[in-house]
């Protein structure tokens, strides 16, 4: 054994190949190879030893696998401990504890107790994957690979293997024996508080018995192998008579033996004769199990009596097969006394039948958990009982068995695995075939005995043991053939894939045993072999083979002539019994009542009025009905219809409803078979149903006894039975409850017909002899009767559960198919009735009731929410939450009953939490309008109001039992998938609930909402931590698990279920959707529970957000569950922040949620599959639609918590960290993808998405592309959140500059030399940076445009023309041709009617919801904004009702016949289809513009962070280059998507290309070198320059938003700033490049193109300075200025001319009176007019500076603007003063660009006027030089100027006189100055009226003011003293 592995690594990998990739031979072979020694070892291990134990000392060196260590004292007693606990040698120990030492964080356990878990791991695995090899080798049906597996058996399986494997399994047995004793001396020792010591045992209790039934499997196979020989089972033998109680580990023995002896009497290979050898082997098991016969063992002797019968069955068949000539033992062989006589004995006497259908019944699959009231298991059992304390079996004393015992039962030690049933279910199977075929003489002889014992008179009913006559030699004369057919429609019941195999062969003997089997005619034999018959129904084929069986039985019958026919079960005789017992049991009706004097004795009856069913006659239709039940429950629709009308010609259901009024005691018998027959029924049939059941329930004669009752004594009329007082009586067994409530339960589920919009019972259901119509009668029934009381200590586990399931989906289907869209599409009138709703449909037509509110007020949902909110309902609900908590990982009975329990409890408070606000808001108010109405009758009457409840929704009622919260917590933790996805679900809606959310939210007592009081309540809740004994101040359902003990099981529970492997038998599909939901769930949480929905839409599309406001500033429960620290003392009040934790869970431990999430996103990071290589390279990555979800969800919670304040620090110091690297690895892997080779969703390609254009459907192809598109959607978020992470981490690690900084830029912006990137398929010849803007490639449009989708439209069903309709134009392109030939016009009417039906629909109005808002880009403007601020998507779940409610209308309304033709069908699918496609659209467009963002915010982040390093040589290398490839690349792309309706990605783009514009313009070098020829054939500036002539071309566009024009108008004012006047020629080149793109034209500069007649560019710029808002207006302002001095210097006037000619010129100086406009009451301004104001004379005063410029500004009347502008008049004192938005005092801006831009210029200054600044003379100043350069630009000469300078300048004489004085009155440091003006201006020197203020008398405005003043009274010459 010294070269075995101890490791478990190696086997487990192993193991995953077998399951995951069994056919992965080039894997799975080596991997064999070098494990087989292992493998054939089994279990062995070497024992303690002294020399290993002496070798283990402190500070001694062991070489271990892992490698070589020096020991402590503290690992060398651990060791010790291992070997002694698991007596196993030392050193092995020691290998353990290494292995559990680094494993210990993972496994959350001490080195020691993760040592003895890895030492069970290894052999669980290795021994699974020794069973999966010899499945898959024994399966012919693998034909791929089976070789191989046949290859490794045969290697692996050798005779010392089997003996091996027998000693194995002898001591695991040992190993639980010891482990018993260690826990019963545990109990005496006082360690059962310990829980380390409980769980220890628990945990290896139940690894040992997992063990042990994998080798019971490995032995079991191994026989297929190789010959069994006869020590070998006879030490097997040996080893059962040593087992003690009828338990599961039993069973394990049972299925080896039957294996073994089947084994060693048949041949290995079918159709070679058994060798000599063999023979003998066979006859010493005879000898041995003869002679074992005559000592019967005392413990379980009924066990080994039945070995022995197995044995002689298939000996025996060794001897029907083998001559006695072919070896002398077997002709020897006294068959008759050593074969068949004990094998009758072993039956008769010893009770081995009756034993074996006790095993296969404990081994049958639970079903239904139908309870009959004639169990035929308990009448056959008579002679197994319970064993007594002793622990000996009980034996029959004098002939007598003890009373009062319990019969025998298995014992559940845990759940048995699916692979050990079908192993056990094929043995089985086999072991009846070899009864039938071997021991026929067998059956027929206890078939013989039986009959004529019955016949006789002597046996009516199963035997009694006292009774003498009924015994002789061979035993007790009993039903054994009855118990044989017990044991095999046990064996069959619910396992269709065995019951197909027996009905495969017709000519096998299976069959003819059946045949044989129909021609009993015991009454007993029949009742059970129809059990039989109803079990081998087990699935549809076999249901049908049933149903053929019995019909070719009366076909058969048939053909013979009555006197000679023979009894045979049939169809017939199954319903001749039915007529027969009904015709006795329907005794005639006394004609006068037995008590005349009440009014309600006309349904009285006494008892023996009416004849009553015999017991033996009531089993005999008990079976009947079964087997009835059986064929109609697993049959198809047609076999059901066939047997509704069988040979009898009478109706089936009318045959049940004329049983059900008999009194038989089987009313819950027949209400199964009536329930069977409605599964699959249509609507009226199940209306049939109901009133039949309603009838009978009404005017069933109720069986009272003859004495007088309470009923009798009132003549009252009110005092009448009730319909619920009925059901009391008529329901009086077990049975019948569970038989009716079932059928209740599937009479409310939805029909094949049925739609959501219909109710599910006749709308007129006992309208005219009932006072309450409708079912309310019984829902109360069902849910304060049968379901309260189903919680009584009287009912059985098996009893309470077989109610509750039933119960619960008769209240989930009253619930959930309720439709609430209905509410929604009617809209409330005035009156408080409802109107045709928004939809274009008249809802009151589309439903069958009247109107919608009587749908409201018949509907069961109404009423069965009223009581869900009634305390003791809801009690039993939660109550049934938590005992189903013994699923998680506990074994019992029951456990799949208990599991469907939770399920169902689970589900009903889901869809109460989901449709209580419709149901408060108005269902409960219109019904109480109702009931309060003289039409009350018509609907009944409402229990106590909520309101007396103390109830305001239900989520108070979780308050009030604030412990189910725990308990749906743990749900999470459940194998079942839809008990973990509504436990997610549940606690979703409660996180955003009001009264977990609010922590000032008051809990209400019950009673305090009737009295109103709530509001003056005081009831808070205060929780303590389990972790730190804080009080939490944040949301209640944080606190409540928190601060439970179970806090840290809970946060388990999400990494169990996350870390889930996939179970390869199973669809995935239902765990990937729980992974998602989980990851949902934990994202939805970090967001602010305000501002997001309390319930999120089922079809909500996931959007990628990068706003930061939405994230909660507080914890949460995902910031509980992924393991941060909460600090101490937290409170809503105060900074709360997330700390590190390194304890169990904590998001610093190595297991921890927030671990899992990042290991599973890693893990999904860069997978591609490839679909076809070609010289190496990957042909078509393909993007799995799995892996996608799973990165954008995992991506989502990592950007918030790393977006958030509060989570921030931690989060981005962890995956910072050496243990993720996460930053480093996750941008390396993150893949590279294509327009026309990325598959998504392993679908199709983005240009294979254009194909299927608007018209031309294909279901197939719509389907997949659906899946490729919402692939590619969640790649487009998963990057978004991807960058935003990025950006983040780049920038917390830039303050202060790090040397992490600049490796995480070098990876960004570096180029990889050509290196593959780790993990990705493609090479990498950019930089990174640039790669991941590949998404820009998809052109988003032109798959809208292929769609019909193009801008904002969205479905119209006008749009939606016929398939066949031809289309002769060419651009029409709406569908294909009708093709020519028979049938065409037909087809096309069909279409056209199909689209008329849904004429006047309003898809729009009704189905439309808006998306969240995206911040807006725009700067200054609102018009961004408006365009999608009110994105919408359809509700597809709202599209699909409301076209179901316009089919429905149209039916109603006789247009449209039923079902639906399937041209209408088509219709509706298509308008789906293109619904989905319109969501699509909009979700792709929104994605992708926002990964833009995040990419802009990285480059932005970049760029601006690096700037600081750029001083430093060689620190950021390629940063130049980057920014040139990032021009190069951005480029084309802002001039291609500038020209498309989309324009958020033109805006992100052209901030982009600002932000890289303003990085390289100090490096263009032009304003200090003065080498042009350098400058040309620098590549920054021709790179620069390409950009400039893009955003000429691109302001043009008409789909070019504000936002994008001011970015793009200050980068061109940027780059023309950077052009030296110095350089004459330089500027003349940036003047023709204007001239030249002033029109669109993207040719390049310097080709002689002249300029155009029109000049779009300049009217684009100009007519947003007049009338653009915000920056728009001012950076137009800027860039018109800067195009004006471009034309001072090269005197070409192109852009004044253009100005002129528009008539743009006079609009502009126009625009200078708007200020006016703007001031308010109080002389106040917008920072942005005033800025605007500047603007606008910053671009005159430079056009003005040439002759032409100022020509034409006076040609527009500046003169007479400027006298007439108000502000020149405002006394100077008083001033102009700013304000922002917030500001304004009682005025609201009169402009929205005011608004929006005051954020862009807030107020600076103060002043003691309202405390801002006064900005008089910063308006003044530039109008005074815009003067002054007319002036002097038109020349001293120009009289007519002059005058109207003069003229103007004297219309403000106050602005002058204000100005002089100011200047004269000043300090005397200033009188140089003042001398000069007054000088200048001949002012006298007068006395200072007070002091002025040093600060304001230094403003620039005002000297300036001063000066220009002074200089136009000298150049006008006008101005006087007295002026």
């Amino acid at each position: 054994m010294t070269d075995l592995i101890w490791s478990t690594e190696p086997f487990l990998r192993l193991n995953s190949l077998l399951v995951s990739s069994p056919d992965a031979a080039e894997d799975i072979e080596p991997l064999f190879n070098d494990l087989l020694s292992n493998l054939q070892n089994l279990l062995s291990v070497p024992p303690k030893s002294d020399s290993s134990r002496r070798s283990l000392v402190p500070d001694a060196v062991i070489v271990l696998e892992s490698g070589s260590y020096k020991l402590n004292t503290e690992f060398v007693n651990e060791a010790c401990l291992i070997a002694d606990d698991l007596n196993i040698d030392e050193k092995v120990a020691a290998n353990y504890l290494e292995y559990g030492r680094s494993s210990c964080e993972k496994l959350d356990r001490t080195p020691m107790q993760s040592g003895i878990i890895l030492f069970h791991s290894r052999r669980g695995y290795l021994l699974e994957s020794i069973r999966l090899i010899l499945e898959l080798a024994a399966n012919p049906d693998n034909s791929a690979f089976n070789s191989l597996y046949q290859k490794f058996a045969k290697q692996l399986v050798t005779e010392s293997f089997v003996g091996k494997a027998i000693t194995t399994m002898a001591d695991l047995r040992n190993v639980l024996h010891l482990l018993q004793e260690k826990e019963t001396s545990g109990h005496f020792l006082g360690r059962d508080l310990d829980e380390t010591f409980l769980e220890n045992i628990k945990a290896r209790r139940e690894a040992t018995i997992w063990e042990h039934e994998i080798m019971s499997q490995i032995l079991s196979y191994s026989c297929r192998f190789v010959q069994i020989t006869s020590s070998q089972i006879n030490t097997f033998l040996d080893m059962t008579v040593k087992l003690e109680s009828y338990d599961q580990l039993l069973v394990h023995y049972v299925v080896c033996v039957i294996t073994f002896f089947d084994s060693i009497t048949s041949p290995l290979s079918d159709g070679q004769p058994l060798s000599k050898a063999a023979i003998d082997e066979a006859l010493v098991v005879q000898n041995y199990i003869f002679e074992r016969q005559r000592k019967p063992i005392p413990t379980l002797s009924f066990f080994h009596s039945t070995i022995d019968l197995w044995w002689y069955v298939y000996f025996s068949g060794l001897c029907s097969r083998e001559p006695d000539s072919t070896h002398p033992g077997l002709g020897k062989l006294d068959y008759p006394a050593e074969v068949f006589k004990p094998a009758l004995i072993s039956v008769m006497k010893n009770s081995s039948f009756e034993f074996m259908m006790v095993l296969a019944a404990d081994m049958a699959v639970p079903s239904t958990m139908a309870i009959t009231h004639l169990d035929l298991q308990t009448i056959l059992q008579t002679k197994l009982f319970r064993s007594d304390p002793t622990g000996t079996t009980l034996e029959s004393v004098n002939g007598i068995l003890e009373p009062a015992k319990s019969p025998l039962q298995m014992t559940v030690l845990y759940s048995m695995h699916d692979s050990f049933d079908n192993l056990y279910s094929d043995t089985m199977t086999n072991l009846i075939d070899s009864i039938i075929s071997n021991m026929a003489d067998l059956l027929k002889e206890l078939r013989y005995r039986e009959e004529e014992l019955t016949f006789g008179g002597a046996l009516s009913e199963p035997a009694s043991p006292s009774d003498p006559s009924s015994e002789d030699e061979f035993g007790l004369i009993d039903a054994e053939i009855e118990r044989f057919f017990m044991f095999i429609s046990y064996v069959y019941s619910g396992r269709s894939e065995s019951a197909r195999a027996f009905w495969s062969d017709p000519e096998s003997n299976l069959f003819g045993f059946l045949t044989w089997s129909a021609q009993c005619q015991a009454p007993l034999m029949i009742a059970t072999f129809c059990d039989m018959l109803g079990s081998l129904a087990s699935g549809e084929e076999s249901s049908q083979a049933v149903f053929k069986f019995l019909m070719d039985a009366d076909e058969h019958l048939a053909s013979y002539p009555p006197d000679l026919q023979q009894f045979r079960v049939s169809w017939s005789y199954v319903f001749e019994s039915f007529s027969y017992y009904i015709s006795q049991l329907q005794g005639a009706v006394p004609d006068q009542n037995i008590y005349p004097s009440s009014t309600a004795s006309r349904s009285l009856i006494a008892i023996a009025d009416l004849p009553e069913l015999s017991y033996e006659d009531s089993i005999l239709l008990s079976s009947h009905l079964r087997l009835l039940e059986q064929v109609a429950r697993w049959g198809s629709a047609q076999t059901r219809n066939e047997l509704l009308l069988p040979v009898s010609g009478i109706n089936t259901y009318h045959l049940l409803f004329s049983l059900l009024p008999c009194r038989t005691q089987l009313t819950g018998a027949i209400f199964n078979a009536i329930t069977a027959f409605t599964l699959g029924a249509t609507r009226s049939e199940r209306d049939a149903v109901w009133t039949e059941l309603d009838s009978w329930l009404l005017q069933q004669q109720i069986v009272v006894s003859r004495t007088p009752s309470v009923l009798s004594a009132t003549t009252s009329r009110s005092q009448q039975l009730s319909l619920r007082d009925r059901m009391h009586v008529l329901l009086t067994t077990f049975p019948d409850i569970q038989g009716f409530v079932l059928l209740l339960d599937c009479l409310t589920s939805v029909s094949t017909e049925d739609t959501i919009n219909d109710i599910p019972f006749p709308i007129y259901l006992g309208s005219t002899y009932r006072t309450t119509p409708g079912i309310k009668p019984y829902i109360d029934f069902i849910i304060d009767e049968v379901f309260h009381s189903s919680t009584a200590a009287d009912f059985s586990p098996r009893q309470r559960l077989a109610l509750q399931v039933p119960c619960l989906r008769f209240i989930l289907n009253c619930i959930q198919n309720f439709n609430t869209d209905l509410i929604a599409l009617a809209s409330r009138a005035s009156s408080g009735g409802f109107d045709q709703g928004a939809s274009g449909i008249n809802i009151d037509n589309s439903l069958k009731p009247p109107d919608i509110r009587s749908y409201i007020c018949l509907h069961p949902c109404v009423w069965v929410m009223e009581k869900m909110f009634e305390d003791k309902i809801y009690g039993v609900l939660f109550s049934i939450v938590e005992s189903g908590l013994s699923i998680l990982g506990e074994s019992g009975l029951y456990q799949e009953q208990k599991s469907q329990s939770a399920q169902y409890a689970l589900q009903v408070i889901h869809r109460i939490l989901a449709i209580e606000d419709v149901y408060l808001d108005v269902l409960e108010p219109t019904v109480r309008t109702e009931v309060n109405t003289v039409t009350a009758s018509r609907f009944g009457t409402s229990s106590t109001p909520r309101a007396l409840l103390g109830l305001r929704d239900f989520e108070d009622a979780i308050l009030f039992n604030i412990q189910v919260v725990t308990h749906v917590a743990l749900y999470v933790n459940a194998e079942n998938v839809k008990i973990a996805s509504s436990a997610i679900k549940i606690l979703d809606i409660l996180a955003h609930s009001s009264q977990f959310l609010n922590t000032n939210f008051d809990i209400p007592v019950p009673g305090a909402y009737a009295s109103n009081v709530v509001r003056d309540m005081v009831v808070k809740t205060a929780f303590n931590s389990a972790q730190s004994g804080r009080r939490l101040g944040v949301n209640r359902l944080l606190s409540a698990l928190d601060t439970v003990s179970e806090s840290r099981r809970i946060m388990f529970a999400f990494i169990a279920q996350l870390e889930r492997p996939n179970d390869p038998y199973d669809d995935h599909d239902d765990l990937y959707q729980l992974k998602l939901e989980i990851l949902e769930f934990l994202s939805r949480n970090l967001d602010d529970g305000s501002m997001t929905s309390k319930k999120p839409r089922s079809d909500e599309i996931q959007l990628p957000t990068l706003e930061p406001s939405s994230l909660s500033d507080i914890p949460t429960i995902s910031h509980f569950l992924l393991g941060f620290k909460i600090g101490d003392g937290a409170s809503a009040v105060s900074s709360v922040i997330l700390k590190h934790n390194d304890d169990q869970g904590g998001v610093d431990s190595p297991v921890s949620l927030f671990r899992t999430i990042v290991d599973i996103l890693l893990s999904h990071a860069g997978e591609v599959e490839e679909d076809g290589i070609s010289g190496g390279l990957i042909a078509a990555p393909i993007v799995k639609s799995q892996d996608a979800a799973f990165s954008r969800a995992a991506l989502e919670i990592l950007f918030k918590l790393c977006t958030a304040k509060i989570s921030s620090e931690v989060t981005l110091s962890l995956l910072r960290s050496s243990d993720y690297e996460f930053f480093k690895t996750r941008i390396i892997t993150e893949m590279h993808v294509s327009i026309d080779s990325t598959r998504w969703g392993d679908i199709c390609t983005f240009s294979g998405l254009m194909q299927n254009s608007r018209d031309q459907h294909d279901s197939s192809f719509e389907e997949g592309e659906e899946i490729a598109c919402k692939t590619f959607l969640q790649f487009l978020s998963a990057r978004t959140y991807l960058l935003g992470y990025t950006a983040n981490e780049l920038h917390s690690v830039s303050n202060p500059i790090t040397s992490v900084f600049e490796n995480y830029v070098k990876l960004l912006i570096t180029a990889q030399n050509g290196q593959e990137s780790i993990n990705t398929l493609f090479i990498c010849e950019t930089a990174k940076m640039l790669e991941l803007l590949d998404f820009l490639e998809f052109d988003i449009e032109k798959l809208a445009a292929s769609w019909g989708l193009t801008g904002l439209k969205t479905v119209r069903l006008e749009d939606l023309k016929p398939m066949n309709y031809k289309v002769t134009e060419a651009s029409g392109g709406v569908g294909v041709g009708v093709e020519e030939g028979i049938g065409s016009d037909l087809a096309l009417h069909n279409e056209l009617e199909a689209i008329e039906i849904f004429d006047g629909l309003r898809l729009d109005d009704a189905c439309l919801y808006e998306l969240s808002a995206v911040p807006s880009t725009a700067r200054g403007s609102s018009e961004t904004f408006a365009n999608h601020s009110n994105e919408k998507i359809y509700d597809l779940e709202r599209v699909e009702g409301v076209l179901e409610l316009k089919i429905c209308e149209q039916q109603l309304n006789g247009r449209l016949r039923r079902p639906a033709p399937e041209s209408v069908i088509l219709q509706k699918e298509r308008i789906l289809v293109n619904c989905r496609r319109y969501n699509t659209i909009v979700g792709l467009r929104r994605a992708q513009s926002q990964c833009l963002a995040a990419w802009c915010r990285l480059l932005r982040i970049i760029l601006l962070d690096t700037a600081i390093l750029d001083s430093q040589p060689d620190r950021i290398p390629g940063r130049d280059m980057f920014m040139l490839e990032s021009m190069q690349v951005l480029g084309p792309k802002l001039l291609q998507y500038s020209h498309i309706w989309e324009s958020r990605v033109a805006e992100h783009l052209s901030s982009a290309c600002l932000s890289l514009i303003s990085c390289v313009s100090p490096y263009l070098g032009l304003s200090d070198s003065s080498n042009e020829e350098e400058q040309e054939d620098d590549a920054m500036m021709d790179t620069a320059h390409g950009i400039f002539r893009v955003s000429l071309i691109v302001v043009q566009s008409p789909y070019a938003t504000s936002s994008v024009r001011a970015d793009l108008y200050t980068l061109i004012n940027r780059f023309i700033c950077n052009h030296s006047t110095q350089h004459r020629r330089k500027i003349g080149r940036l003047q023709k490049t204007i001239e030249t793109n002033s029109n669109g034209n993207s040719q390049s500069d310097g080709l002689g193109t002249g300029p155009a007649k029109e000049n779009r560019l300049v009217e684009r710029i100009a007519n947003d300075a007049v009338s653009g808002e915000g920056v728009t207006r001012v950076m137009s302002l800027i860039v018109l200025r800067s195009f004006a001095a471009i034309e001072n210097v090269t005197g070409n006037y192109f852009v004044l001319e253009a100005l002129v000619r528009y008539n743009l010129l006079l609009l502009i100086v126009r625009s200078i009176r708007r200020i006016d406009e703007e001031l308010d009451d109080d002389n106040r301004v917008s920072n942005y007019e005033v800025t605007a104001y500047k603007a606008v004379m910053a671009f005159l005063i430079e056009l003005a500076q040439s002759r032409a410029g100022a020509a034409e500004i006076i040609q527009t009347g500046l003169f007479r603007i400027i006298r007439q502008i108000k502000f020149l008049s405002i006394d100077p004192e008083v001033g102009i003063f700013t304000f922002g938005a917030r500001q304004a005092s009682g005025k609201t801006s009169s402009t929205m660009g005011t608004m929006i831009a005051s954020s862009f210029w807030p107020t600076t200054g103060s002043s003691a006027s309202g405390g801002s600044k006064n900005v008089f003379y910063e308006l003044a100043a530039p109008t005074l030089r815009l003067l002054v350069c007319c002036v002097l630009s038109m020349g001293q000469g120009n009289l007519a100027v002059l005058k109207q300078v003069r003229e103007t300048m004297s219309e403000k004489v106050l602005l002058m006189r204000y100005v002089l004085r100011r200047i004269v009155g000043l300090d005397i440091s200033q009188k140089t100055f003042a001398t000069e003006l007054v000088s200048a201006s001949g002012v006298t020197t007068g006395t200072s009226k007070g002091t002025v203020d040093e600060d304001e008398f230094q403003d620039a405005a005002v000297q300036e003011s001063g000066k220009l003043i002074v200089l136009i009274a000298n150049l006008t010459r006008g101005s006087t003293e007295d002026d």
